[in-house]
């Protein structure tokens, strides 16, 4: 099966003047840019099937999202929706749009409906740029590992996923075309300290792929990054953290571009590639609590509505993501509570979700819409039958923190008044706000394999 490929850019950068995006605490408008924000697809064909994968530097992409722009592209290029991966890189730097997101509390940010107006569109643009591009190529994989530059957040003693996959592709006369590279680690390295739009270090880890193989397209996808922080001090409580700065940011995207580099450079390709596409939905049961509807009103009427007031422009050097939580408690008290109450309400509702699986050769990307904790995307790499597998999160939809069946049994006896207290529970964000009951991850895992496994026969 001979393979075909395209790929494209377009860039996404919002406005000026409007609210940075997914950082409280601070009271700026964007005011410059750092590095623009761009939206890259790639198109593979193998004469029957069609495949694209959208990679947006975005904090989430959700289902309305996803649907306008699927519907888009099978308008303009005839590729089945099932085909067509759209994938953020969850960008904390980025605009705060959740655009369909199936978890309670999330909202658009005000001033933002003409950009989210045309965002669709632009997506589904460069999908149709690059299939327009659709030419001769080869392809490869191969999985290393980035040592050092991330850490389990919530439990920082645990193994964390270090690895870094790239999946190559060029053209028929071997020069360099696209390239896929997957880390997990979530993009908060900037915080609250600017007053620019930036790409977060995805940015600096496609400049420096770039300096040392020009002419590729270097996207990067997103893994199971819901415990996962970077750098190795950078877990939940520590006040000894590293500070947020751009020199961080830049010093790990750069790190991180460089060994996909050498990587890529060393991975062979070939022409004869095998391309496939499925999705498959999943109704998971949402998640119970023994927290009463009477009980939760009486909190919310005790905590009341305050505000921070008089927030300065910027984060001061006191403020970190690891510990802001402890410094400005009310805000993630009154989402606490606004999380149980909406659980309630839906208890009978489950939470529906699309896994996807996409292959070329014997390399796989399987994705799900959850910041799923670390150690479960690795049990699907572990499991597949192919011989590379990426794991995704946060694509086709945002629902929420997804973490292990285990890790839900810590927080199943905890009373509300305790549950809020960010001294004490702050460690186990993730797991206090997770919308799905337990056991049901372990069939998103189980279901995930099954759908790789499915493609590769």
């Amino acid at each position: 099966m001979s393979l075909r490929a395209g790929v494209a850019r377009v860039g996404i950068t919002p406005p000026l003047g409007l609210p940075l995006g997914c950082w409280a605490a601070r009271a700026c408008l964007a005011q410059g840019v750092k590095e623009p924000l761009v939206a890259q697809a790639l198109v593979l064909e193998d004469g029957g099937r069609t495949v694209a994968i959208v990679t947006a530097d975005l904090v989430f992409a959700g289902r309305s999202l996803t649907d306008s722009v699927r519907d888009r592209v099978q308008e303009l290029c005839g590729i089945a929706p099932e085909c067509v991966v759209v994938h953020a890189t969850h960008n904390h730097s980025g605009p705060s749009l959740s655009r369909g997101s199936g978890v309670a509390g999330l909202r658009d940010a005000p001033g933002f409906e003409g950009y989210a107006a045309v965002l669709p569109d632009l997506l589904a643009g460069c999908v149709y740029a690059a299939w327009h591009r659709r030419a001769p190529a080869k392809a490869g994989s191969r999985v290393s590992r980035a040592p050092g530059l991330n850490v389990n957040r919530v439990r920082h003693g645990r193994p964390v996923d270090d690895s870094l996959t790239v999946i190559r592709v060029d053209t028929a006369a071997g020069e360099p075309l696209a390239a896929l590279v997957n880390f997990t680690a979530h993009p908060i390295t900037v915080g609250g300290i600017t007053t620019q739009w930036d790409a977060e270090y995805p940015g600096p880890l496609r400049e420096a792929f770039g300096r040392s193989v020009p002419g590729a397209e270097c996207m990067f996808v997103q893994g199971c990054a819901g415990d996962v922080a970077p750098f190795t001090d950078w877990w939940f409580g520590n006040n000894e953290a590293s500070r947020h700065s751009y020199e961080q940011r830049d010093a790990l995207g750069r790190a991180l571009g460089d060994i996909a580099a050498e990587l890529y450079e060393s991975t062979a390709t070939e022409g004869d590639c095998r391309v496939a596409g499925a999705s498959q939905w999943l109704d998971l049961g949402r998640r119970r609590h023994a927290y009463s509807a009477a009980e939760l009103a009486a909190a919310v009427a005790a905590h009341g509505n305050s505000a921070e007031t008089d927030l300065p422009e910027t984060w001061p050097a006191t403020v970190h993501t690891m510990t802001s939580a402890q410094q400005f408690p009310d805000s993630y008290i009154r989402g606490a509570y606004a999380m149980y109450s909406h659980m309630l309400e839906h208890s009978e509702t489950p939470v529906r979700t699309e896994i996807q699986a996409i292959a070329v050769g014997d390399a796989a990307v399987v994705t799900n819409s959850f910041e799923l904790f670390n150690e479960l995307g690795t049990r699907i790499k572990g499991a597949s039958p192919f011989a590379t597998t990426i794991t995704a999160s946060y694509a086709n939809d945002y629902l929420g923190y997804l973490p292990a069946s285990a890790d839900l049994d810590a927080v199943a006896n905890v009373p509300l008044a305790e549950i809020v207290d960010q001294d004490r529970w702050r460690w186990s964000y993730g797991i206090t706000n997770s919308n799905v009951e337990r056991g049901e991850v372990d069939r998103l895992v189980d279901e995930s394999v099954e759908l790789l496994q499915r493609l590769y026969r």
